[in-house]
């Protein structure tokens, strides 16, 4: 076991001169052609665009706005060259053809004539967009057409940013200019509303003026009509007065003359009422002695605790009630004193000359003549009045019918500007409102808005994991490849199987281990080699250092190991032709440049098949970061085909411990010179050893029993 697991076995064979040994440094250090030299190379290509020879030309003759003369393409290529984002050479147009042509710049731009026209045309009826014309020439290089194409395209949106910019700020300009006289109109229209309140409220009091002198006239010819017809029943009632006053006059004569022979009669009926009222005195006081004992009788019965006494007592009451009523009670006493004292009266006023009445009737008399001569005027002037009022009457319905046509033209008056005054108002708010939503800004301000409304998008990129450069983000590709690569070319120098465990039956296991312990530390010495060149000399910073360098390990010896496996079964010279196939399928299918979904179908297909993809994987994981699960399935699957590449060599080495006449006849027609060296080892053993030989289905073979030890 010792011996099978001896470093010495294999790299004896390298340490014996000095070239072997070279061979084996070389052999270390041959995978940093792949992982470094090409990450070197390819570091930051991006980053030095600069010095790549772009000739510009600018063809632009400017355009006239406002008065003013400006010229987008001559601003444009002073902004670049001054940028230096390319290697700018401002050159003439037959220059520029030239040079492409012949590969002296990789490309060109050009600003046509009417470029400045067409940023400008927008503000005109006919917009157009403005066009630069490129000049590519892949045959010069068409890595380098991609990059200066992905180079114009981040140039492009950088000018349509500074142009779209400066053509927002004489929009916002144009804008301000506006806001400018919208303000002015808004001033405008709110003193025009003013204006229109003070008429509204002028014509409203007109009108209110208006409708009360209307209605004030209608009234004063309802009043007027009114007052003609009293005037008018007036007149009648006064001719009417008059015509009666005559006779009026006449019996007051008269009645003065019949007073007196009334005087007489009513002294005779006041002599028989007053003895008539005597007599019903005396009545009227027996009647009144009966009620009085009416009412004793009452109370003397309504002691007596029983209903029925009760009721008697209320029949009492109500009939000494009823007699005071129906007989002479108080009431009726009253009554006939007052008609004693009347006729008393009467016959006073009628037969004494001084009485009022007698005074009164003579005075009347005297004054019915006076009253008939003044009732006479007064029916006179009460016609002319009645004239009067007939006629101001119908003046007044004049009046009031032009006062109504006047109310109701005021009325439509006052519509009209109240509908003036609210279209001035809103007129006035709206302005106002519409220079309001156009901001106020200052010239800074004014071209902040310019610069975001010229270029409103921006992009808030956030890596998950960040790769600073192209040469960190393609490194677990060309790695990966160093350590494929590195694998292939130690069994290309090393033998994947040493015949002499193979001869002494030490079992597949330990027979390929006895070769690939010594490559192993071959494989760990490239991983060490080209981890601290690339982190050290190229600079490249891994997010796991520790990690990476681990994992470079285990993909060394994953595909040190699956490169074995070829080479134990296919042989030498078939396993080349194999091993370099499957590095061209690998190279095509791990996705370590682009994308697999950018690639052909089938590579699509096997993408998830081929083990670089996973050393890819892995390494991507530890050096740009961002690690999960993708991590620990890459070191799953490298350490499942370490393990299946071992097995499967082991079970191969186990059977070709049979040897056949076909593998030894080589042996046998060698004559003379040295033996062949995959030979040498059991030719030693086959003459320094006893070989049994047997017979096995009609076929020759040798068998080294296994208790022959290795020499």
């Amino acid at each position: 076991m010792v011996a099978a697991l001896s470093f010495g076995t294999e790299l004896k064979r390298f340490s014996r001169e000095t070239l072997p040994r070279l061979a084996i440094v070389a052999i270390i250090f041959l995978p940093l052609l792949y992982g470094a030299m090409y990450l070197w190379a390819f570091w930051n290509p991006l980053g030095k665009v600069d010095k790549m020879p772009v000739a510009i030309v600018n063809s632009d003759r400017g355009a006239t706005v406002d008065g003013f003369t400006v010229r987008f393409g001559e601003q444009v290529t002073r902004e670049l060259i001054q940028r230096g984002d390319l290697g700018w050479e401002r050159v003439s147009q037959a220059e520029a053809e030239r040079g492409v042509n012949a590969g002296d710049y990789y490309f060109a731009v050009e600003f046509p004539e009417d470029f400045s026209d067409a940023l400008t045309s927008p503000a005109g009826d006919d917009p157009q967009k403005a066009v630069i014309n490129v000049t590519y020439n892949d045959a010069t290089n068409a890595i380098g057409t991609t990059i200066a194409q992905t180079a114009m395209a981040y140039i492009l949106n950088v000018m349509s940013d500074t142009i779209g910019a400066e053509s927002v700020d004489q929009v916002l300009i144009a804008l301000q200019d506006v806001r400018g006289g919208l303000v002015q109109a808004a001033d405008g229209g709110q003193q025009l509303a003013d204006g229109t309140g003070v008429l509204l409220d002028g014509v409203t009091q007109l009108d209110s003026g208006t409708q009360l002198l209307a209605q004030n006239l209608g009234e004063a010819r309802d009043g007027a009509t009114a007052l003609a017809a009293g005037t008018d029943q007036l007149a009648n009632g006064l001719t009417q007065l008059t015509d009666g006053i005559v006779p009026l006059a006449d019996g007051l004569v008269e009645l003065q003359g019949g007073a007196q022979q009334l005087g007489a009669g009513a002294d005779q009926i006041s002599g028989a009422i007053n003895q008539l009222v005597a007599q019903l005195n005396i009545l009227a006081e027996q009647q009144a002695i009966i009620t009085g004992k009416i009412t004793a009788k009452a109370e003397l019965v309504r002691t007596i605790p029983h209903p029925i006494a009760h009721d008697v007592a209320r029949d009492l009451d109500n009939l000494r009630a009823e007699i005071d009523r129906q007989g002479f009670g108080p009431g009726t006493q009253s009554q006939l004193q007052q008609l004693r004292d009347g006729a008393a009266q009467l016959a006073f006023q009628l037969n004494d000359p001084q009485s009022p009445f007698r005074v009164g009737l003579a005075i009347a008399a005297d004054g019915g003549g006076q009253l008939t001569a003044g009732a006479t005027q007064l029916r006179d002037g009460a016609t002319e009045i009645n004239n009067g009022a007939q006629a101001l009457a119908m003046g007044l319905g004049q009046l009031a019918d032009g006062g109504g046509v006047l109310a109701t033209s005021f009325g439509q008056l006052t519509d009209g500007v109240s509908q003036l005054d609210g279209g001035a108002n809103l007129l006035a708010t709206e302005l106002r409102a519409g220079s309001q939503q156009i901001p106020a800004w200052d010239e800074q301000q004014r071209r902040a808005q310019a610069e975001v409304l010229g270029g409103p998008l921006s992009l808030d990129q956030q890596h998950v994991a960040f790769a600073p450069n192209f040469g960190t983000g393609v490194a677990p590709f060309f790695i990966s490849l160093a350590m494929f690569i590195g694998g292939f070319i130690v069994w290309m120098l090393m033998r994947p199987l040493q015949t002499r465990p193979l001869a002494a039956a030490l079992g597949g296991f330990r027979t390929v281990l006895a070769s690939y312990w010594p490559a192993m530390l071959v494989s760990v010495a490239q991983a060490l080699v080209t981890f601290a060149v690339v982190r050290y000399a190229i600079g490249m910073e891994p997010a796991n250092s520790a990690g990476m360098l681990a994992f470079l390990v285990l993909v060394g010896l994953s595909f040190l190991a699956f490169i074995q496996t070829i080479f134990v079964l296919l042989g030498s010279s078939t396993a080349r032709v194999a091993v370099l196939a499957l590095l061209m399928i690998n190279l095509v299918s791990a996705g370590g440049l682009y994308p697999p979904e950018t690639t052909g179908r089938l590579f699509e297909v096997i993408h998830q098949f081929v083990p670089m993809k996973y050393s890819v994987d892995g390494l991507r994981q530890l050096i740009i970061g961002g690690a999960d699960g993708r991590l620990w399935t890459a070191v799953a699957v490298l350490i499942g085909l370490l393990v299946v590449s071992i097995a499967v060599s082991a079970l191969s080495a186990r059977k070709q411990q049979e040897w056949s006449m076909k593998r030894l006849h080589p042996l046998y027609l060698h004559k003379g010179g040295a033996v062949g060296p995959q030979f040498a080892d059991l030719f030693v053993v086959l003459f320094s050893r006893r070989v049994i030989r047997r017979r096995w289905r009609r076929r020759w073979c040798v068998v080294v029993p296994s208790a022959v030890p290795l020499i």
